[in-house]
């Protein structure tokens, strides 16, 4: 999955009807400080989670695409008052006849939401959702599908829940591309990495569990863990005993997080120890949970380090590498060189791999790193953050034009200029 394109119509202090594309790969947000670089960050992964429960006493209207393999999923997200609403928002759905009234509306704002899934392959399976508050409708191949009367939190999780919803009521092969929709794309929404140690302290912070249903084993929420992390605590806890406490040696997996970081970091080893905090047993329908996640190391000498010892640099090493093991699709990181060692910054953007990545700098070293195939994706992969005039006017969320993304990736292609001294010069930096 891939977001594609942004156009933020009303959003705090930002011009109206900004207009973003985004590349495939890398794209960097730079600016000042109070440029919005941040609040741009936060606003792409409440997108990419479909969650903008956060913003339930904020006005907003935005509109945003993702594009899979085979097809595109167009969104349009609106919190406003109801005067502030298109005329055309309840045709052909729950607008007008599921609205609530303008006395119990929430913080006099409402909610709404119309996602519309195009296949490439089958014009006459598109499928258009719309939801208010008090329920949600679909039509496929612009033919009416059902609706539903309820009380919701739309803004919650909503668009991947308005797809959960509608492949029920759905022919069989539409529900089948639905529900592997679903499955790559739910648990994939990154959360932002930022400027700090949040990551860091959230690793240890984590509890998680999961339980027997049927034949199956369930997340019991939205955990931040590693890809293989589950199956590997099921595989330990099945022994008997269980143990108090379950320890992973950083060779274990030599291709996760730990093992990455012990190179990176030059050390001889590393452990993560996970306590054991529910064992009902499987079989009988149980549950298992689990929390107190910390982590040792070893230097090469022989002295033990314990994760309290890291350094700033460490630590936000050590929890973006985990970060990466986490979200396979996406990276939204503020600040990623801060603290880090050129070496360690150079590896870092090597790590990102096939993600989609959004990350904030005002360290030059990341400039360094960029690499473009073409004029096009060095335009669409740079987003330029300027304050209002004076710190009083809106913000300014602005790329490169054509022409000028041509003539910087001339330069680049030439290698007369390091890429990073030609985007310093325009700005970008």
């Amino acid at each position: 999955m891939k977001l594609s394109r942004l156009q933020v119509h009303h959003y705090r202090g930002l011009a109206p009807d900004t207009v973003l594309t985004f590349g495939p790969g890398l794209n960097v947000v730079v600016g000042a400080t109070g440029s919005g670089r941040t609040t741009l960050l936060e606003l792409v992964s409440a997108v990419l989670c479909s969650d903008f429960s956060g913003l339930l006493r904020e006005p907003f209207a935005l509109e945003y695409a993702l594009r899979f393999d085979a097809l595109t999923v167009d969104v349009a997200v609106r919190n406003e008052p109801p005067a502030a609403l298109p005329a055309t928002a309840g045709e052909g759905g729950p607008g007008d006849a599921l609205a609530l009234p303008p006395g119990a509306l929430a913080h006099g704002l409402m909610p709404s939401i119309v996602a519309t899934v195009r296949w490439d392959a089958a014009e006459d399976a598109r499928l258009v959702m719309r939801a208010s508050a008090t329920g949600f409708a679909c039509e496929v191949a612009g033919a009416e599908g059902f609706s539903k009367r309820m009380r919701w939190s739309v803004l919650d999780r909503s668009v991947w829940t308005l797809l959960f919803m509608a492949a029920q009521y759905l022919e069989r092969g539409v529900k089948d591309r639905l529900k592997d929709l679903l499955r790559e794309t739910f648990l994939l929404a990154p959360p932002r990495f930022d400027e700090a140690l949040g990551m860091f302290e959230h690793i240890g912070a984590i509890r998680y569990a999961m339980e027997q249903r049927g034949e199956e084993l369930f997340p019991l929420g939205l955990m931040a863990l590693p890809t293989w992390m589950p199956g590997w605590l099921r595989e330990q806890v099945e022994r008997e005993p269980v143990p108090p406490s379950l320890l992973l040696r950083h060779d274990a997996m030599p291709r996760g997080f730990l093992a990455r970081f012990v190179t990176l970091a030059g050390f001889a080893s590393g452990t993560l120890s996970v306590d054991v905090t529910e064992t009902t047993p499987l079989s009988q329908g149980g549950r298992l949970g689990f929390s107190g996640f910390r982590f040792a190391f070893t230097r090469v000498d022989g002295t033990p380090v314990t994760q309290e010892q890291l350094g700033h640099g460490q630590k936000r090493l050590l929890s973006f590498l985990y970060y990466l093991d986490v979200h396979e699709a996406f990276v939204i990181a503020d600040e990623l060189a801060d603290g880090l060692h050129p070496d360690l910054v150079r590896a870092c953007v090597q790590d990102l791999g096939e993600r989609q990545s959004f990350v904030t700098s005002q360290n030059p070293l990341l400039f360094e790193h960029l690499a473009f195939a073409s004029a096009e994706a060095l335009r669409a992969s740079l987003i330029r953050c300027e304050p209002g005039g004076g710190g009083q006017g809106p913000w300014r969320w602005t790329q490169p034009t054509p022409e000028e993304a041509a003539r910087w990736f001339d330069a680049y292609r030439a290698g007369a200029v390091p890429l990073g001294a030609v985007l310093r010069a325009q700005g970008f930096g």
